[in-house]
Protein backbone atom coordinates (compact mmCIF):
# COMPACT_ATOMS: atom_id res chain seq x y z
CA UNK A 1 0.00 0.00 0.00
CA UNK A 2 1.16 3.57 -1.09
CA UNK A 3 1.93 5.71 1.83
CA UNK A 4 -1.26 7.85 2.12
CA UNK A 5 -1.30 12.03 1.50
CA UNK A 6 -2.41 13.96 3.87
CA UNK A 7 -4.95 16.75 3.52
CA UNK A 8 -2.63 19.99 3.40
CA UNK A 9 -0.58 18.84 -0.14
CA UNK A 10 -3.96 17.94 -2.12
CA UNK A 11 -3.46 21.45 -3.38
CA UNK A 12 -0.16 20.29 -4.69
CA UNK A 13 -1.45 17.41 -5.97
CA UNK A 14 -4.24 19.07 -7.72
CA UNK A 15 -1.30 20.72 -9.77
CA UNK A 16 0.77 18.06 -10.24
CA UNK A 17 -2.32 14.47 -10.81
CA UNK A 18 -3.35 16.12 -13.81
CA UNK A 19 -6.53 14.43 -14.42
CA UNK A 20 -9.55 17.25 -13.48
CA UNK A 21 -12.81 16.28 -13.63
CA UNK A 22 -15.37 18.93 -12.66
CA UNK A 23 -19.20 18.46 -11.70
CA UNK A 24 -21.87 20.49 -9.99
CA UNK A 25 -23.15 19.05 -6.63
CA UNK A 26 -25.63 16.42 -6.85
CA UNK A 27 -25.36 15.64 -10.75
CA UNK A 28 -27.12 12.79 -12.73
CA UNK A 29 -24.79 10.16 -13.48
CA UNK A 30 -25.11 7.79 -16.74
CA UNK A 31 -23.73 4.34 -16.63
CA UNK A 32 -21.62 3.13 -18.94
CA UNK A 33 -21.57 -0.52 -20.27
CA UNK A 34 -18.00 -1.48 -18.27
CA UNK A 35 -17.44 -3.97 -21.44
CA UNK A 36 -16.24 -0.36 -23.42
CA UNK A 37 -14.77 1.30 -20.71
CA UNK A 38 -10.61 0.38 -19.49
CA UNK A 39 -10.20 -0.86 -16.00
CA UNK A 40 -8.81 3.29 -14.98
CA UNK A 41 -12.08 4.27 -16.56
CA UNK A 42 -14.61 2.09 -14.92
CA UNK A 43 -13.38 2.08 -11.27
CA UNK A 44 -13.05 6.26 -11.34
CA UNK A 45 -17.12 5.56 -13.04
CA UNK A 46 -17.15 3.19 -10.07
CA UNK A 47 -15.85 6.09 -7.24
CA UNK A 48 -18.28 8.49 -9.15
CA UNK A 49 -21.87 6.78 -8.63
CA UNK A 50 -21.46 4.47 -5.53
CA UNK A 51 -22.96 5.51 -2.62
CA UNK A 52 -20.35 5.22 -0.50
CA UNK A 53 -18.41 8.02 -2.11
CA UNK A 54 -21.45 11.03 -2.29
CA UNK A 55 -21.10 13.60 -0.28
CA UNK A 56 -23.62 15.63 -1.89
CA UNK A 57 -26.33 15.27 1.46
CA UNK A 58 -23.87 16.63 3.52
CA UNK A 59 -22.51 19.57 1.40
CA UNK A 60 -26.70 20.34 0.04
CA UNK A 61 -28.16 23.35 -0.31
CA UNK A 62 -30.97 22.87 2.52
CA UNK A 63 -31.63 25.63 4.93
CA UNK A 64 -30.05 24.81 8.57
CA UNK A 65 -31.89 26.10 11.35
CA UNK A 66 -29.07 27.60 14.46
CA UNK A 67 -30.29 28.35 17.65
CA UNK A 68 -29.99 31.28 19.30
CA UNK A 69 -26.78 31.75 21.37
CA UNK A 70 -28.41 33.50 24.28
CA UNK A 71 -26.60 36.39 24.73
CA UNK A 72 -25.81 39.51 22.00
CA UNK A 73 -23.82 39.00 19.02
CA UNK A 74 -23.43 40.59 15.81
CA UNK A 75 -25.43 38.46 13.80
CA UNK A 76 -28.41 36.48 15.12
CA UNK A 77 -28.69 33.61 12.40
CA UNK A 78 -32.06 32.57 11.36
CA UNK A 79 -31.06 30.01 9.05
CA UNK A 80 -27.54 28.97 7.02
CA UNK A 81 -26.88 26.89 3.89
CA UNK A 82 -24.12 26.28 1.69
CA UNK A 83 -23.26 26.54 -2.00
CA UNK A 84 -21.71 24.82 -4.15
CA UNK A 85 -20.49 26.98 -7.48
CA UNK A 86 -17.21 24.63 -8.45
CA UNK A 87 -15.88 21.18 -7.78
CA UNK A 88 -13.11 19.79 -8.85
CA UNK A 89 -12.52 15.91 -8.11
CA UNK A 90 -9.40 14.13 -8.97
CA UNK A 91 -9.35 10.62 -8.95
CA UNK A 92 -5.83 8.95 -8.89
CA UNK A 93 -6.10 5.16 -9.61
CA UNK A 94 -3.02 2.73 -9.53
CA UNK A 95 -2.75 -0.90 -10.96
CA UNK A 96 -1.16 -3.69 -10.11
CA UNK A 97 -1.84 -5.84 -12.85
CA UNK A 98 0.08 -8.96 -11.39
CA UNK A 99 -1.90 -8.85 -7.73
CA UNK A 100 -5.00 -7.62 -9.51
CA UNK A 101 -5.33 -4.74 -7.20
CA UNK A 102 -6.16 -1.21 -7.41
CA UNK A 103 -5.59 1.54 -5.12
CA UNK A 104 -7.74 4.68 -5.54
CA UNK A 105 -7.35 7.94 -3.71
CA UNK A 106 -10.09 10.63 -4.56
CA UNK A 107 -8.99 14.44 -3.96
CA UNK A 108 -12.11 16.76 -4.07
CA UNK A 109 -11.81 20.80 -3.91
CA UNK A 110 -14.83 22.64 -3.49
CA UNK A 111 -15.61 26.40 -3.90
CA UNK A 112 -18.81 28.16 -3.36
CA UNK A 113 -20.16 30.47 -0.91
CA UNK A 114 -21.36 30.17 2.97
CA UNK A 115 -25.00 32.16 3.00
CA UNK A 116 -26.68 33.38 6.47
CA UNK A 117 -29.88 35.37 6.91
CA UNK A 118 -30.70 36.72 10.46
CA UNK A 119 -33.75 37.16 12.21
CA UNK A 120 -33.69 40.95 10.90
CA UNK A 121 -33.94 39.23 7.19
CA UNK A 122 -30.17 40.91 6.33
CA UNK A 123 -28.06 38.17 4.15
CA UNK A 124 -24.26 37.28 4.73
CA UNK A 125 -22.27 35.41 2.07
CA UNK A 126 -18.75 34.57 3.08
CA UNK A 127 -16.63 32.63 0.35
CA UNK A 128 -16.09 28.42 1.08
CA UNK A 129 -13.26 26.71 -0.17
CA UNK A 130 -12.57 23.02 1.25
CA UNK A 131 -10.86 20.43 0.32
CA UNK A 132 -10.68 16.41 0.85
CA UNK A 133 -9.82 13.17 0.68
CA UNK A 134 -10.73 9.89 1.02
CA UNK A 135 -9.14 6.00 -0.23
CA UNK A 136 -10.30 2.88 -1.57
CA UNK A 137 -8.55 -0.30 -2.64
CA UNK A 138 -10.33 -2.93 -5.74
CA UNK A 139 -9.63 -6.79 -6.04
CA UNK A 140 -10.16 -7.55 -9.61
CA UNK A 141 -11.77 -10.93 -10.62
CA UNK A 142 -11.13 -12.35 -14.10
CA UNK A 143 -13.51 -14.68 -13.76
CA UNK A 144 -16.20 -12.13 -13.79
CA UNK A 145 -17.67 -11.14 -17.49
CA UNK A 146 -17.05 -7.79 -18.43
CA UNK A 147 -20.50 -7.29 -19.71
CA UNK A 148 -21.83 -8.39 -16.69
CA UNK A 149 -21.86 -4.97 -14.84
CA UNK A 150 -23.58 -6.65 -11.45
CA UNK A 151 -23.48 -10.00 -9.87
CA UNK A 152 -21.99 -12.30 -7.14
CA UNK A 153 -18.65 -13.13 -6.65
CA UNK A 154 -19.71 -16.41 -5.67
CA UNK A 155 -17.04 -17.77 -2.68
CA UNK A 156 -16.03 -14.32 -2.57
CA UNK A 157 -18.23 -13.33 -0.36
CA UNK A 158 -18.71 -9.70 -1.79
CA UNK A 159 -21.63 -9.14 -3.60
CA UNK A 160 -22.75 -6.83 -6.72
CA UNK A 161 -23.81 -3.81 -4.08
CA UNK A 162 -19.71 -3.57 -4.23
CA UNK A 163 -18.89 -4.75 -7.80
CA UNK A 164 -18.41 -3.29 -10.85
CA UNK A 165 -17.47 -4.97 -14.02
CA UNK A 166 -14.99 -7.48 -12.85
CA UNK A 167 -13.52 -5.22 -9.80
CA UNK A 168 -14.99 -5.18 -6.38
CA UNK A 169 -14.37 -2.97 -3.84
CA UNK A 170 -12.97 -4.62 -0.89
CA UNK A 171 -11.69 -1.45 1.55
CA UNK A 172 -12.75 2.27 1.87
CA UNK A 173 -11.89 5.07 4.58
CA UNK A 174 -13.62 7.82 5.41
CA UNK A 175 -13.96 11.35 3.87
CA UNK A 176 -11.85 14.05 5.80
CA UNK A 177 -12.30 17.49 4.88
CA UNK A 178 -12.08 20.86 5.83
CA UNK A 179 -11.68 24.55 5.03
CA UNK A 180 -8.80 25.96 3.38
CA UNK A 181 -7.91 29.22 4.48
CA UNK A 182 -9.10 29.12 8.21
CA UNK A 183 -9.36 25.62 10.32
CA UNK A 184 -9.52 25.86 13.98
CA UNK A 185 -12.49 23.13 14.36
CA UNK A 186 -11.11 19.33 15.37
CA UNK A 187 -12.49 16.39 16.27
CA UNK A 188 -11.11 13.72 18.20
CA UNK A 189 -13.26 10.86 17.88
CA UNK A 190 -17.59 9.70 16.80
CA UNK A 191 -19.26 7.21 18.40
CA UNK A 192 -21.68 5.55 16.57
CA UNK A 193 -25.05 3.61 18.28
CA UNK A 194 -28.00 1.40 17.78
CA UNK A 195 -29.55 -1.73 18.09
CA UNK A 196 -26.77 -3.35 15.46
CA UNK A 197 -23.94 -0.91 15.82
CA UNK A 198 -21.24 0.46 18.40
CA UNK A 199 -18.58 1.68 16.97
CA UNK A 200 -16.15 4.43 17.86
CA UNK A 201 -14.35 6.03 14.81
CA UNK A 202 -10.59 8.15 15.78
CA UNK A 203 -9.56 7.68 12.10
CA UNK A 204 -11.77 8.51 9.10
CA UNK A 205 -8.59 8.18 6.52
CA UNK A 206 -8.56 4.83 7.63
CA UNK A 207 -9.29 1.83 5.78
CA UNK A 208 -12.41 -0.15 6.79
CA UNK A 209 -12.69 -4.11 4.96
CA UNK A 210 -16.36 -4.13 2.57
CA UNK A 211 -18.90 -5.44 3.70
CA UNK A 212 -16.98 -6.62 7.11
CA UNK A 213 -15.95 -3.18 8.96
CA UNK A 214 -18.61 -0.94 7.25
CA UNK A 215 -21.60 0.36 9.49
CA UNK A 216 -24.48 -1.92 8.47
CA UNK A 217 -28.12 -0.62 10.06
CA UNK A 218 -31.94 -2.46 9.83
CA UNK A 219 -34.33 0.08 7.99
CA UNK A 220 -36.23 2.12 11.04
CA UNK A 221 -32.93 1.72 13.18
CA UNK A 222 -32.57 4.93 15.66
CA UNK A 223 -28.95 5.42 15.43
CA UNK A 224 -27.30 7.53 18.17
CA UNK A 225 -23.82 9.81 17.15
CA UNK A 226 -21.83 11.40 19.94
CA UNK A 227 -19.03 13.58 19.06
CA UNK A 228 -15.96 14.54 21.21
CA UNK A 229 -13.44 17.80 20.17
CA UNK A 230 -15.12 20.72 18.79
CA UNK A 231 -15.52 23.42 21.49
CA UNK A 232 -18.74 24.19 23.26
CA UNK A 233 -19.57 26.77 21.27
CA UNK A 234 -18.99 25.04 18.10
CA UNK A 235 -22.09 24.29 15.65
CA UNK A 236 -22.68 20.51 14.78
CA UNK A 237 -24.62 19.25 12.38
CA UNK A 238 -25.52 15.54 11.10
CA UNK A 239 -26.03 14.87 7.29
CA UNK A 240 -27.23 11.56 6.39
CA UNK A 241 -29.48 10.35 3.11
CA UNK A 242 -32.41 12.63 3.64
CA UNK A 243 -31.49 13.55 6.82
CA UNK A 244 -30.23 16.65 8.64
CA UNK A 245 -30.37 17.64 12.56
CA UNK A 246 -28.52 19.71 14.93
CA UNK A 247 -25.96 18.46 17.29
CA UNK A 248 -26.81 19.12 20.63
CA UNK A 249 -23.81 20.26 23.56
CA UNK A 250 -23.96 17.56 26.79
CA UNK A 251 -21.70 16.92 28.93
CA UNK A 252 -18.46 18.09 27.40
CA UNK A 253 -19.66 16.02 23.84
CA UNK A 254 -22.13 16.59 20.73
CA UNK A 255 -24.72 14.14 20.32
CA UNK A 256 -27.83 13.64 18.20
CA UNK A 257 -30.15 10.78 16.69
CA UNK A 258 -31.64 9.52 13.70
CA UNK A 259 -33.96 6.69 12.22
CA UNK A 260 -32.27 5.30 8.89
CA UNK A 261 -35.01 5.51 6.53
CA UNK A 262 -33.40 4.67 3.58
CA UNK A 263 -32.29 1.50 1.77
CA UNK A 264 -28.61 0.97 0.18
CA UNK A 265 -25.07 2.38 0.84
CA UNK A 266 -24.50 5.79 1.28
CA UNK A 267 -22.20 8.22 3.36
CA UNK A 268 -22.60 10.12 6.59
CA UNK A 269 -21.17 13.23 7.67
CA UNK A 270 -20.83 15.58 10.77
CA UNK A 271 -19.97 18.92 9.76
CA UNK A 272 -17.86 21.13 12.70
CA UNK A 273 -18.21 24.46 12.13
CA UNK A 274 -16.79 27.30 14.49
CA UNK A 275 -19.23 29.44 16.47
CA UNK A 276 -18.06 32.92 14.68
CA UNK A 277 -18.49 31.55 11.04
CA UNK A 278 -22.34 32.12 11.76
CA UNK A 279 -22.02 34.93 14.55
CA UNK A 280 -19.70 37.07 13.63
CA UNK A 281 -19.84 39.19 10.08
CA UNK A 282 -16.13 39.11 9.58
CA UNK A 283 -15.48 35.70 10.39
CA UNK A 284 -14.32 33.48 7.72
CA UNK A 285 -15.97 29.87 7.04
CA UNK A 286 -14.30 27.59 9.76
CA UNK A 287 -15.16 24.22 9.23
CA UNK A 288 -13.65 20.34 9.72
CA UNK A 289 -16.15 17.49 8.05
CA UNK A 290 -15.57 13.76 8.67
CA UNK A 291 -17.81 11.46 6.36
CA UNK A 292 -18.32 7.57 6.84
CA UNK A 293 -19.57 5.33 4.62
CA UNK A 294 -23.14 3.07 5.99
CA UNK A 295 -25.33 0.45 4.62
CA UNK A 296 -28.98 -0.26 4.99
CA UNK A 297 -30.74 -3.40 4.46
CA UNK A 298 -30.05 -6.58 3.03
CA UNK A 299 -28.22 -7.28 -0.47
CA UNK A 300 -30.50 -7.53 -3.17
CA UNK A 301 -30.75 -11.09 -4.80
CA UNK A 302 -30.35 -11.19 -8.76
Amino acid sequence: MRKKMSVPVIAAALLTLGLFVLAGCGDAITMTDVSELSDEEALREFVEDHGFFDETEIYGADPMDSDGSGSREEIDPLTFWREVTERHVVRDVYIDHEAGIAEVTIYKEIWGTLNIIDENMIEYEKPMHHEGVRYAVFQRNDDVALGNNYGHLGETGNTHRHRRGRWTLTAISGLVANSVETLTMDIEWIQVQSATVDTVITDPSALMAVPDEIMSFEMGEEVTVTVSGPPEDAILFLHTRGHRSPLHYDGGVFVGTWTVTRDGVHCAGIQALAHDSIYDSEYPDDSLIWGMPYEVGEEPEE
